[in-house]
């Protein structure tokens, strides 16, 4: 098998293809539940539509090219059930970039389809990367910086193209904020592995600030730079420790990437059948792969699916083994043990569960007070509170006089028709603008109706 994917390369790319496109539609027939952050990247979409300012009025910490993607797909009413397929093109975008890559810049003898295929391969070991979430988006980016990086090393003549690794890297910053830890990568991999100059360095930060300062002339525009700003303040550069039990769940799913990555490592370091840039390339990586977990450290939550950034790394120090050992029926055994791994690694993945008592409306102009955001999916979403998380803390100060005028200001301009109170917000509301729940009446256990 081993030896058709690396002499056939067109033909094994479109195989692993056709293969992960099947595996897409297979996942929109298994009727999974939706993840909650996949449900509210599709509200962002509808609530910018309808004219709610990003980050002012919609409390959430989704980068803001992120939520203009999910703008578009509402904007074309592209529905949640094609998640899977969205997700899938991205992913092999990615895998030819990063085929292309190493075939373009002889990081490696030709290996055909294989790079692709260990690409794709790693991206089926959680159900999670069938959403096009902001960290897979913005991971697109960071490939197109690793390949310009890589090819501004090889000739050590460095030239005014690096300007592109600035716009990229700020790109991927503006749709997932933790990504900004790769800026100091970019800058450490030209200055050790390249003849870059002051002004080309300079460069490549004028690059990153054009973009940033761009954006930030269009939220000036519309009156919510502050905003952003807090955002990206407190979704890049607020530390925090993940848990052992997230850190358990990211390495059972990570696991069959991770073991492949260091061992590919461990048999690449000191090899003398490494050339140079080849070398400098190995280092690079290696150096996106320590920045990789002062990013992590930076995360606002720690779904797997924003830990991709590892998997470009560790299937680029997997392919080192393909390469080094010598015998063929070793790789053949090592290539079916991976793929075994991650089959069986996927089998294991759970489907996101929804222990939430359903909230019994259909069609209706609702208003959801509380985490059950699955509500949305069969009612018309009114209001702006995407993130409960972060839309909470507005309701639990009501004794600010600016939040009491911007609650007000949401319901006069998106009145529900339903209110679902989960947890108890709807009589705090009360104490400060009767003139709204005075309009509502229970007529169930946590649920009100306009009269």
């Amino acid at each position: 098998m081993l030896q058709f994917i690396k002499s056939n390369s067109l033909i094994s790319i479109l195989l692993f293809g056709v293969i992960g496109g099947f595996l897409a539609f297979l996942q929109t027939q298994q009727g999974f539940n939706y993840f909650p952050w996949e449900i509210k990247n599709y509200l962002i979409g509808q609530k910018l539509n309808e004219g709610f300012r990003l980050y002012k009025d919609i409390r959430d910490n989704t980068g803001p090219f992120a939520t203009g993607f999910y703008q578009l797909l509402d904007l074309f009413s592209i529905s949640l059930s094609s998640n899977p397929y969205i997700a899938f093109g991205i992913i092999s975008i990615q895998a030819y970039l990063f085929q292309n890559t190493i075939l373009q810049l002889d990081l490696m003898p030709k290996l055909g389809g294989l790079a692709f295929g260990i690409y794709l391969l790693l991206f089926l070991l959680t159900r999670e990367f069938y959403v096009p979430d902001p960290a897979l988006l913005g991971l697109t980016f960071l490939l197109l910086t690793w390949k310009e990086i890589i090819q501004q090393q090889k000739t050590l003549l460095v030239n005014d193209r690096v300007f592109l690794v600035g716009i990229y890297l700020a790109t991927a910053t503006l749709l997932f904020p933790a990504y900004f830890w790769l800026l100091p990568w970019a800058i450490l991999s030209l200055l050790f592995y390249s003849g870059i100059t002051i002004r080309q360095l300079i460069l490549v930060m004028i690059g990153f600030l054009f973009v940033l300062t761009i954006t930030s002339l269009v939220f000036s525009f519309r009156g919510n730079l502050s905003y952003l700003w807090q955002v990206y303040r407190n979704s890049a550069f607020e530390f925090q420790l993940i848990s052992w039990t997230e850190s358990k769940r990211v390495l059972y799913s990570f696991a069959p990437a991770i073991v492949i990555g260091i061992w590919g490592l461990y048999k690449v370091v000191g090899n003398p059948k490494i050339r140079a840039h080849a070398q400098k390339a190995q280092q690079t990586t290696i150096i996106w792969f320590f920045f990789s977990f002062i990013s992590i450290a930076n995360f606002p939550s720690y779904h797997r699916i924003n830990f991709v950034l590892l998997l470009p790394p560790l299937a680029y120090f997997g392919l080192n083994i393909f390469y080094v050992i010598k015998k063929n029926w070793q790789k053949e055994v090592i290539f079916l043990a991976l793929l075994a791994a991650v089959f069986f690694t996927h089998q294991l993945d759970k489907t996101p569960s929804n222990p939430r008592t359903p909230i019994p409306l259909n069609g209706q102009k609702l208003l959801i007070l509380g985490p059950e955001i699955e509500g949305y999916l069969h009612n018309q979403m009114a209001g702006p509170f995407v993130n409960w998380e972060l839309a909470k803390p507005l309701l639990s100060q009501l004794n600010s006089y600016k939040n009491v005028i911007t609650v007000q200001e949401y319901f006069a301009k998106d009145q529900p028709v339903y209110i679902y109170d989960s947890e108890g917000y709807f009589a705090k509301i009360g104490q400060h603008l009767p003139s709204i729940t005075q309009q509502y009446v229970l007529v169930s256990p946590k649920l009100y109706r306009k009269k």
